[in-house]
């Protein structure tokens, strides 16, 4: 199972300078070109150097891993994946129906075929297993998670264990340079058709082992060898069509796949995972999604996030590394030939230039601190409290409009990673607008507060609000329990309680855009644990319904466990599909 990786690794702080131009294997676009082309090419029969068969990966598809960010860098095996000794990844391809992973940003392995073809480092070995659902691994799953999950033995790490009779089966005919690692449950126990999976798995009951809310298939599926091609056509044909007796909230044709590779096995990368850094083909976001799964070895409490500023984050860390490689947008909305997008806009870093042009500032040049401070409720005006970026800058520096872009530059770098930014910046350029005008408006002050969830306006715009545009879109949220007949209802497959939102719009929230209107709540209530939606963008398409059918109602509820899928079929259930 995926995890997330809140316990560093390898902590990283600013970079100061590189000695050398980060290395850049490909262009953005010819990337681009690329990895759109590996998700539409339906190859089944890739073959390294000298003949011998590989799996679907080595040719084909997309592997990429989606991860959060923090004090790591992504590429970090996360504690849980170091005691599992392996990582999990998914594979996507256009004909798989997966619409959704389990992050918003996240990392792209090259192909190793496209590897080689561009003289860049080629990941031979590593591949483990794959398994057609979510496979709930960790170290309590034999074979560095590809086996079965059983009680672990006093002493015995499961992730170091191989059952016997490991290597029975050859991967492939003849073997190939992974055909020592890759390893399989499904062999073991004769499954080597998807009818035979169907069979084996349509009427599971939970195991002793798991808790209910985690039963059949994600726990009792077996996996499929890396290297084996037939092994991939099974796990396409059982994906999307499982054929399960019963509801499993694991196993539907949307849900992800779990690909799992083994860890740095050349003992150099002291488990920071920093062996898989120049196999990054590039950093990739979803832009129609801000969910984060509960995953097992979490420390906290998943939270929706907005990909592209983790994204960005993931690019400046491996440019810090000697690496360059682009932000790709990914859109399971449109057509598969359409799947992943470029916009230079997304970058930061200059991909084709030299470490000083593309980080012009460091925040050492220029800032002596920065830090996030509350501001209450009828100072704002916001009815809440609201943080506020406290800017000061070194001795001797003096903010002016010839240097507020460098120095936004650098307080972007330094800053722009941090939660606060992230989430409220709804307005895009907004700090950077708020910090030009105060370098016109108070030069000479000895501090400076920007808020990220100002409007942006136009220079003159924001002269004429003292460098502090205001716009007051809600005036008031509420959290409760959803109940039937006096009792809490709960989520079916997780036996969490179940949430509404109740919003009151001001009267400037019921006039400006639905998405207007949606950006600023979700800025203030996404963040919220409660939040999670049944489907992507279901508390969006309330939204928008609620302001364009109701905008009269005193108060909005909102239910983010709607199964929400488009805009006629939330107004054909009074906005409350």
């Amino acid at each position: 199972m995926y995890l997330r990786t809140f316990t560093a690794a390898l902590s990283l702080g600013l970079s100061t300078a590189l000695t050398a131009a980060p290395v850049a294997v490909d262009t953005p676009e010819n990337t681009l070109k690329r990895i759109n082309d590996n998700y539409n090419r339906l190859d089944n029969a890739c073959k390294e150097p000298g003949g011998a068969p590989r799996g679907h990966y080595y040719c084909s598809g997309v592997t990429l891993r989606m991860v959060d960010d923090g004090p790591f860098n992504p590429w970090d095996y996360s504690p849980y994946a170091i005691r599992t000794g392996a990582t999990s990844f998914s594979w996507i391809r256009r004909d798989l129906s997966t619409n959704r992973l389990i992050r918003p940003a996240g990392f792209i392995l090259r192909t190793p075929e496209d590897s080689r073809a561009l003289k860049a480092p080629v990941m031979e070995q590593g591949f483990m297993c794959i398994y057609s659902f979510d496979g709930f691994t960790g170290p309590d799953r034999q074979v560095w998670g590809c086996g079965a999950l059983k009680q672990p033995v006093a002493g015995t790490p499961w992730a170091n264990t191989r059952p016997e009779g490991y290597q029975e089966r050859s991967a492939t005919n003849p073997p190939n340079k992974n055909a020592d690692l890759a390893w399989g449950s499904c062999d073991r126990r004769n499954i080597d058709t998807a009818a035979q999976w169907r069979t084996q798995y349509s009427g599971v009951r939970p195991p002793l082992l798991a808790p209910t809310s985690l039963n059949r298939i994600q726990v009792q599926q077996c996996s499929w060898n890396a290297e084996q091609p037939s092994d991939w056509d099974a796990m396409i044909q059982v994906h999307e069509a499982p054929g399960t007796r019963h509801r499993d909230p694991f196993a539907y044709k949307e849900a992800l796949n779990e690909f799992l590779l083994r860890n740095d096995l050349t003992g150099k990368s002291k488990d920071d995972g920093s062996a898989r850094a120049p196999f990054i083909d590039a950093f990739v976001w979803d832009v129609n999604s801000t969910f984060v799964a509960n995953t097992r070895g979490d420390t906290r409490k998943a939270r929706p996030t907005i990909g592209l500023k983790p994204a960005q984050a993931f690019q400046r860390k491996l440019y810090e590394q000697g690496y360059a490689v682009p932000i790709l947008r990914m859109d399971f909305t449109k057509p598969p030939a359409q799947r992943f997008s470029y916009e230079p806009k997304d970058q930061v870093v200059v991909l084709s230039a030299s470490p000083a042009e593309a980080e012009p500032a460091q925040a050492t040049d220029f800032i002596a601190s920065a830090d996030w401070v509350d501001r209450g409720a009828e100072e704002l005006g916001m009815g809440r409290t609201e943080k506020s970026l406290l800017l000061k800058l070194n001795p001797g520096v003096k903010l002016s409009p010839a240097n507020a872009d460098a120095i936004y530059a650098a307080l972007e770098a330094r800053y722009g990673d941090s939660p606060q930014w992230i989430h409220d910046e709804i307005h895009e350029g907004s700090m950077r607008a708020q910090l030009q005008c105060l370098a016109v408006r108070h030069p000479d002050n000895s501090e400076w507060q920007l808020e990220p969830w100002r409007p942006a306006l136009s220079a003159t715009d924001m002269q004429k609000a003292n460098c502090n545009p205001l716009r007051r879109l809600i005036q008031s949220t509420q959290w409760t329990v959803l109940t039937k007949n006096g009792q809490p209802l709960t989520n079916p497959a997780t036996g969490e309680e179940l949430f509404g939102l109740q919003v009151i719009p001001t009267t400037l929230g019921r006039s400006v855009t639905a998405q207007e209107l949606y950006a600023e709540l979700f800025r203030q209530e996404g963040r919220d644990p409660r939040w999670q939606e049944g489907v992507p963008g279901s508390m969006q398409l309330q939204v928008s319904c609620l302001h364009d059918n109701y905008n009269k109602k005193k108060d909005w509820n909102l239910e983010p466990f709607r199964m929400a899928t488009s805009a006629a079929q939330t107004k054909s259930a009074d906005c409350n599909p």
